[in-house]
């Protein structure tokens, strides 16, 4: 299995956040990737660790809002540049419809753009999301490794298919992004809950909108560019007349990917499946109530289930039932997206199941991912999500992989 990634996924490292009544050290930190990348390294008879390439800004703004990305790029620079403190810069008052009242978007961004803390409160939901001087950069090389982790996916099923002679027939095929920040709670406007470039929504938009040869076009060696001069590349835009792939996401994270399931709320051509704790973070999102509007009408399946009381065998039950019902099997993806958190573990410091203490249920996970009927034969790109439980990372998300790939 490719395994995408780089090191400058690192370097945000904010120094502290304030949650649950308490100031203490960033849990969404680099050493999380550091024990998933010691792990993937001690096995390199199943993995191979491939640098990412660079596909500019074009494909990220297929996804989420200029303005939103040019946040994102230079806030911390304003921040620092107004006389606020540099270590971290974080937000304090947050866009609230019962504040802002009948005030259009336009007004309020007006409001704002005088102040640092005024753009933080637009465009973010909680203060989680903190920016230093790196975070930019990793977000971008974030979105960056999720989208080589699509391109080196579609390369897979076309070099399948050549081998096989089989136009119609697609063996499993899969690729891991291994990147940080995550980006399942982001909409395409408002960051939140560690997550600022919604990855796995901008690589499926990716797989869906580009043919393999304008990926190929786009892409360029990712080392020889700077995210922080990053502009939109002359490549193609996508063809109108071009069939969207059809792609199953599922979001194995602890927490509902609220910023995943509102981009594609009102998308037939995006069944988005999570598997979540509730109640829990995000609070607002997450019932079997959200089924999807409009043209999206039944694209979108909750399943929610109580920390408390969740086992190995209660989850195991819920994600078989999940992947192998008419709903998800009917939809026929061409292509899945696994949102892959791992704080579901019953020892993460964030989030939990309280009943979900073995390690194997996270290769049984990657087996259903390979064997269900809505999702066997078909390729499937891993992208990173949450997962705080330092010590076992590394385990827990090598057994999903080493259960797909058994």
């Amino acid at each position: 299995m490719d395994v995408i990634y780089n090191e400058d996924c690192l370097l945000h490292d904010p120094p502290f956040e304030a949650t649950r009544g308490q100031v203490k050290p960033y849990l969404e930190c680099p050493a999380r990737l550091e024990s998933i990348k010691k792990f993937i390294d001690s096995q390199p008879q199943q993995f191979n660790v491939v640098r990412p390439q660079d596909y500019s800004l074009t494909p990220i703004l297929r996804v989420h809002e200029k303005d939103y990305v040019e946040f994102l790029n230079t806030i911390y620079k304003e921040w620092v540049e107004s006389g606020m403190p540099p270590e971290i810069a974080i937000g304090s008052a947050f866009q609230h419809p019962n504040v802002i009242g009948k005030v259009s978007q336009e007004t309020i961004k007006k409001n704002v753009l005088a102040t640092p803390l005024g753009k933080i409160g637009v465009y973010s939901f909680d203060t989680a999301n903190a920016h230093t001087k790196d975070t930019w950069r990793s977000i971008y090389t974030s979105a960056q490794i999720a989208l080589s982790g699509a391109h080196k996916l579609l390369k897979l099923v076309e070099e399948s298919k050549k081998k096989d002679q089989q136009q119609d027939v697609v063996k499993n095929q899969t690729v891991y992004s291994l990147c940080r920040p995550p980006g399942h709670h982001s909409t395409s406007c408002v960051a939140g809950g560690y997550c600022f470039i919604n990855n796995a929504a901008v690589a499926t938009r990716f797989l869906q909108e580009y043919t393999l040869e304008e990926m190929d076009a786009m892409s360029r060696p990712f080392d020889s560019f700077d995210a922080s001069k990053s502009t939109v590349a002359s490549a193609p835009q996508p063809a109108d007349k071009m069939k969207k792939k059809k792609i199953m996401i599922v979001d194995i994270d602890f927490h509902h990917g609220n910023g995943t399931q509102d981009i594609f709320y009102d998308d037939p051509s995006v069944l988005y499946v999570s598997l979540h704790g509730l109640p829990g973070y995000p609070f607002f999102t997450g019932s079997t109530e959200e089924t999807g509007q409009g043209a999206g009408e039944g694209y979108n399946i909750n399943v929610p289930m109580d920390p408390k009381i969740t086992t190995d065998e209660i989850y195991i039950d819920n994600l078989t039932k999940v992947l192998n019902s008419a709903a998800t099997e009917q939809f026929n993806a061409d292509i899945i997206v696994c949102s892959m958190g791992l704080d579901t573990w019953h020892e993460d410091p964030v989030a939990g199941m309280k009943g979900l203490k073995d390690v194997e249920t996270y290769y049984k996970m990657g087996q259903l991912l390979k064997n269900s009927k809505s999702s066997v034969g078909r390729p499937l790109l891993f992208v990173q999500e949450g997962g705080y439980t330092i010590d076992k990372l590394g385990l827990l998300a090598g057994r999903v992989l080493q259960g797909y790939l058994a």
